[in-house]
């Protein structure tokens, strides 16, 4: 499903788009109103969700204009005003639902799940192809009754062909569908997608499910009747392979704990996602909060000129909007109020109460973000979903293994592809070669052919990261497997959840090896931290503080990656980009930008400039790193293509 946020409040929309991005929406989110009748007009968006008050064109404009224009898919509004009238004005103008802010992601998440059932007009949200069940509420998949599997990705595929199963989508529609506008890949995506989701409903026992009509592009067959008898006939008799039976296992247990527990529950993945979001986001969010202690100062003195007190204001709107999303209700609350105070101009007698009420705040913003209260909610499950997920060949003849490995590496977006010979292991590396291949070492007999296996993939793919399970293995083992292969070993009683993170930590290295990458900054903290990190993922990494040498610098570092800040000595990164973009050589070089700025004028100009993606400071390493692998993979992509 893809969706479109139109949201000026750069903090705002960042957070909801993360919400909405980790549920396996694809999200374009822009800031303005004009800019939003423009995305509506060149992509088909199945839900629209919009902010009342837009620059350039607000959303009760931008709602009627669509509506005229045609538009039939469901409009979702934004606001901070909760007066009947308001609601009315908005469903007027032709809106399908009104949710006022501060709201929790939960409530929006669920609005919005409810408006696209209701737009496919069907009497159950149950989704089925024969005894293949889709449930969107729940984000399951079942066949015959047992789980499937799925990347999100995949599952955003098999939901697609499930809602429109004579539709025939080519592959530029699928990555509409599936991938937002800043994110979207290639064709060889979508095919290496299909291939993927085939793999994984022939394990579960559906073949040829998914029809290619060469030139035309992909759809779902229709069941076949004979297919479907059987399946009502045999479906307490099926047998599923080891990692749906563990799935299955796992699910049970789960299901066999007591419903109540005296220790306080753990907070849910949406609660996570809240604290998680309040740390990303605390600086620029006190950041505003000065611009009204400002204004508190100004009016203690007796002069508070205009455009603070409308600084002010602006602020405390920001806030009353957005606090709540990050567990601060009381705080929306209040910023509310502190609204209200600055728009009524009062005499100077309440001076006390509206510093009151600024101080309740920064008390209130100290402490910790409240639990949200998901009770009203359905559940639905949060995936970290990167942009490309990667692949793992596992060469093992471990069933038990496999089970454990598949199930863990589902969520972070991996697949494992399982070859139990050497000789499948090889057709397996020839026809799709896989980003990481993990051998298990210990069983003694198949010893001498995993060495021979290790030659021939240190031969034939000498980049290709390799990961060996031993058992207690002698040096000399040891030694010859240094002399075929630079694997790295692991005992194989290494606990999953260790073992994930090591081949995590490979994938992501490979994927930074040797590159290199151009940094211009005059703060030496964020040097220093750039260099501490890219370090630490194999990554070259030349700094330059000054821009007065960079041409020269950037011909002879040809760099992968360049990195910029907004504000230089002398000439602005915006204006770098600028010069960039304008030369043919580098105009597919990827550019990110960290900054401190989040005001959308900023990010347009940096967006405008022709910047591929930006960091709001502080950053996490997961982010950086994150964002950046994204970009390096769509380039390197875009160049096997050429």
């Amino acid at each position: 499903m893809r969706l479109l946020l139109v949201e000026d409040d750069a903090v705002l929309a960042q957070a909801l788009s993360n919400d909405l991005a980790a549920q396996h929406y694809a999200i374009d989110c822009v800031t303005d109103g004009e800019t939003g009748w423009n995305f509506a007009q060149a992509i088909a968006y199945d839900l629209i969700v919009l902010d009342v008050n837009l620059p350039k064109l607000n959303g009760l404009q931008l709602c009627q204009r669509l509506r005229r224009s045609g538009y039939q898919q469901p409009i979702l509004l934004l606001t901070a005003q909760s007066s009947h009238t308001a609601k009315v004005t908005g469903l007027d103008a032709g809106a399908d639902d009104y949710v006022v802010k501060p709201c929790t992601s939960e409530e929006l998440s669920a609005r919005i799940r409810a408006l696209l059932r209701r737009q496919q007009n069907a009497a159950t949200p149950v989704l089925e192809w024969a005894a293949l069940c889709l449930d969107p509420s729940s984000r399951r998949v079942t066949y015959q009754g047992k789980l499937v599997s799925l990347t999100a990705k995949e599952y955003s595929l098999l939901e697609l062909f499930l809602r429109y199963p004579q539709h025939v989508f080519s592959s530029s529609q699928i990555l509409e569908r599936l991938w937002d506008f800043a994110d979207s890949p290639g064709d060889e995506t979508v095919r290496t997608l299909i291939k993927r989701l085939r793999r994984r409903l022939k394990a579960v026992g559906i073949d040829a499910a998914i029809e290619t009509l060469y030139g035309q592009g992909y759809r779902l067959k229709s069941p076949p009747e004979t297919q479907l008898a059987e399946q009502q006939t045999s479906s307490n008799k099926g047998t599923f392979p080891p990692a749906i039976a563990a799935l299955d296992g796992a699910e049970a247990a789960l299901e066999s704990q007591p419903l109540s527990q005296p220790a306080k529950a753990a907070p849910s993945p949406v609660q996570e996602m809240a604290f998680a979001a309040w740390s990303q986001f605390k600086e620029p969010m006190l950041e505003r909060l000065s611009l009204i202690d400002r204004a508190v100062s100004l009016l203690q003195t007796g002069n508070l000129p205009p455009e603070c007190r409308e600084q002010a204001e602006q602020a405390a709107h920001k806030l009353a909007g957005s606090l709540g999303m990050f567990g601060f209700p009381v705080g929306s609350q209040l910023s509310r109020e502190i609204e209200n105070w600055l728009q009524a101009d009062p005499p100077s007698s309440d001076i006390a109460q509206f510093k009151g009420l600024v101080d309740q705040l920064h008390h209130r913003l100290q402490g910790p973000p409240e639990e949200l209260n998901s009770s009203d909610f359905a559940d639905f499950i949060l995936l970290d979903a990167p942009a490309n997920p990667s692949s793992l060949l596992l060469v093992s003849t471990d069933n038990a293994l496999l089970d454990q490995l598949q199930i863990a590496a589902n969520p972070a977006e991996i697949a494992v592809t399982n070859a139990s010979t050497i000789m499948d292991a090889l057709e397996i590396l020839f026809d799709e070669t896989p980003d990481l291949v993990l051998v298990d070492l210990t069983v003694a007999d198949a010893f001498q052919d995993n060495l021979k296996l290790l030659e021939a993939i240190a031969s034939q793919f000498p980049t290709l990261p390799v990961l060996g399970l031993i058992a207690q293995m002698s040096l000399p083992d040891r030694l010859k497997i240094s002399r075929c292969s630079r694997c790295r070993l692991l005992e194989k009683s290494v606990a999953i959840p260790d073992l994930l993170a090591n081949v995590q930590e490979l994938l992501t290295a490979h994927r930074f090896a040797k590159t290199r990458i151009l940094a211009l900054n005059n703060d030496p903290l964020i040097v220093q931290s750039l260099q501490r990190l890219l370090t630490r993922w194999r990554a070259q990494l030349f700094t330059l503080a000054n821009p007065n040498s960079f041409w020269d610098q950037l011909h002879a570092i040809a760099p992968d990656v360049l990195i910029l800040d907004v504000e230089l000595p002398e000439i602005s990164g915006i204006d770098l980009c600028r010069i960039v973009r304008s030369d043919r050589r580098w105009d597919h070089l990827p550019i990110l930008f960290l900054t401190d700025h989040q005001d959308a004028t900023t990010i347009q100009q940096i967006l405008g400039a022709g910047a591929d993606d930006y960091l709001a400071k502080p950053w996490s390493e997961v982010e950086f790193i994150s964002r950046l692998g994204n970009r390096l993979s769509r380039n390197r992509l875009s160049h096997s293509r050429l």
